[in-house]
């Protein structure tokens, strides 16, 4: 289970990370691409994993559970307090592996410590992977 973990957390990382900013792909819209992020946000905060998990493009949800997402938020936001609100957002496009996505950044304020999502989204509005760090 740790390896799963460890690898989904890389993974997801390398995805959001060692990819250039750039516009986002033909067709997305950027308050498309922000309600798709915040949706995401307020299933993640409240618990529903399952749900998230079944949003996931199929690919991605092969290779992880609603409870591998449970761990990985549980663990990133460790200390993070109780959720607030977001504080401020943005969106920008992606590429990697030839894949071009999208990226909705939410900025979060948690009681204790302030945290970061960034929720990235294929061109259908897919989820295809995500990543959460405190501030």
């Amino acid at each position: 289970m740790r390896k799963k973990l460890a690898a989904l957390a890389v993974g997801l990382a390398l995805l959001l990370t060692a990819c250039r900013g750039a516009p986002l792909p033909e067709g997305m819209e950027e308050e498309r691409l922000l309600s798709a992020g915040r949706e995401v946000l307020a299933l993640l905060v409240s618990g529903d994993y399952e749900t998230v998990q079944g949003m996931l493009r199929s690919d991605v949800a092969a290779e992880v559970s609603g409870d591998d997402l449970r761990s990985l938020l549980l663990r990133q936001l460790d200390g993070a307090g109780v959720y607030k609100q977001i504080e401020s957002s943005m969106v920008t496009g992606q590429s990697s592996g030839g894949e071009d996505y999208g990226v909705a950044v939410l900025y979060c304020e948690f009681d204790r410590k302030d945290a970061v999502f960034r929720l990235a989204f294929d061109p259908d509005y897919a989820l295809i992977g995500l990543e959460v760090k405190k501030q």
